[in-house]
C-alpha cells in the first residue's frame, strides 16, 4: 500500500467508528440507518446534480453494480444495527470488521489474485482475526462458547458477509468507472460520486426493510426529533465509503485496503470504553495488541 493510500484509510477508520458510535448510543435500528442514509444522500444531492453529465457514460453492467451494492450497503446497516441490540460496540465492532479478511482472502483464492497476498499480509490477517476472538473473553484462562453462539455475534457476522460483498462490488464498479473512454474527473471524484450513488440505492433498499416493519415504522417518527445525530451519523458514513473507494484506487489488492481498515477496531473499543462505559479487561487490551501487530505486517506486506 502506499502513503497515500495509509492515510486515507486511516482518516476513513476514525469516521466508521464515530458513526458507529452513534448507530449504537442513539438507536441501534434499521430506522436510524434509514435516515442517516437518507441525510447523506440529501446532503451530497448537489455534487451528484453537479455531475450528472457523467452518468450518462455509465454502462448498463456498471448500473447493476450500483443496485447490488446498495443492496450489500442495507443489509450490512440493518444486521449491523440487530448485533448492537444484542451485544456491546466493544465486541461486536471488532467482529464485524475482522471476518470481513477471512472472507476476502478466500475470495482471492478463487479470483486468482491470491498470487499478489504475500505471506505477511496473510500473517497479519491471520493475527487480527485472532485479536478479535480474544476480544469477548473476560479472561485469558476462560473460553465461553456463549461469548460466540449468540445473537449478536450471528448479526456481526452476517454483517461482516455483507463487507465483503459490497467491498468486492465496489471496486470492480469503480475500476470499470474509471476505465470509461470519455471520462474526465479523477479517481476522487469517482469515489465521491459512486459513494453517492450507492447511498442512494441502499436507501432503496433500506425502504423496504423498514417499512414492512411495524416496530421500524414506530422508530422512524420518534428519530425525527434526533435529526442532528441522525444527520451527523449520515456525513460520516459517506465521508467513510468516499474515502475507502478513493483507497482502493492506490492499492494492488481490494484486500489490503479492507485489512488496513482493521485500524478502526481498537479505535472502536476505545470509544465504547470511553463513551458507553463499556468494560476494558485484559484480553480487550491484548486483543486489540495483536490487531495492531496484524495491521503492522499487513502494511509491511
Amino acid at each position: 500500500m502506499s502513503l497515500t493510500a495509509i492515510f486515507i484509510v486511516l482518516l476513513s477508520a476514525l469516521t466508521h467508528a464515530s458513526w458507529n458510535l452513534f448507530g449504537k448510543s442513539v438507536s441501534p435500528s434499521g430506522a436510524f440507518f434509514w435516515h442517516s442514509t437518507f441525510w447523506g444522500g440529501l446532503l451530497s444531492l448537489p455534487v451528484l446534480l453537479w455531475y450528472w453529465d457523467v452518468l450518462s457514460l455509465f454502462t448498463v453492467d456498471i448500473w447493476w453494480l450500483i443496485v447490488l451494492t446498495g443492496l450489500f450497503q442495507a443489509l450490512y446497516l440493518s444486521t449491523l444495527a440487530a448485533a448492537y441490540r444484542y451485544g456491546d460496540m466493544s465486541v461486536v465492532y471488532p467482529m464485524a470488521r475482522s471476518s470481513p479478511l477471512i472472507i476476502l482472502l478466500v475470495g482471492a483464492l478463487f479470483l486468482g489474485t491470491a498470487d499478489q497476498i504475500t505471506f505477511l499480509a496473510v500473517l497479519g490477517i491471520v493475527l487480527i482475526v485472532g485479536g478479535c476472538v480474544i476480544l469477548p473473553m473476560r479472561y485469558m484462562r476462560s473460553f465461553n462458547r456463549s461469548n460466540y453462539i449468540n445473537l449478536a455475534t450471528l448479526f456481526a457476522l452476517l454483517a461482516a458477509l455483507s463487507t465483503a460483498g459490497y467491498s468486492l462490488v465496489d471496486d470492480r464498479a469503480t475500476r470499470q468507472i474509471r476505465e470509461l473512454p470519455q471520462l474526465v474527473i479523477g479517481s476522487g471524484e469517482v469515489a465521491l460520486l459512486f459513494v453517492i450513488l450507492q447511498a442512494w440505492s441502499a436507501l432503496i433498499w433500506l425502504s423496504i426493510g423498514v417499512f414492512c416493519q411495524s416496530k421500524e415504522r414506530q422508530l422512524m417518527s420518534t428519530l425525527f426529533a434526533n435529526w442532528r445525530s441522525t444527520m451527523a451519523a449520515g456525513a460520516l458514513i459517506l465521508a467513510t465509503y468516499a474515502l475507502v473507494v478513493w483507497a482502493m484506487a492506490y492499492a494492488d489488492d481490494v484486500s489490503y485496503v479492507v485489512a488496513f481498515r482493521q485500524i478502526s477496531i481498537p479505535i472502536g473499543v476505545v470509544l465504547g470504553w470511553l463513551f458507553l462505559k463499556e468494560s476494558m479487561h485484559g484480553p480487550k487490551i491484548i486483543g486489540t495488541g495483536i490487531i495492531l501487530l496484524g495491521l503492522f505486517l499487513v502494511v509491511l506486506g
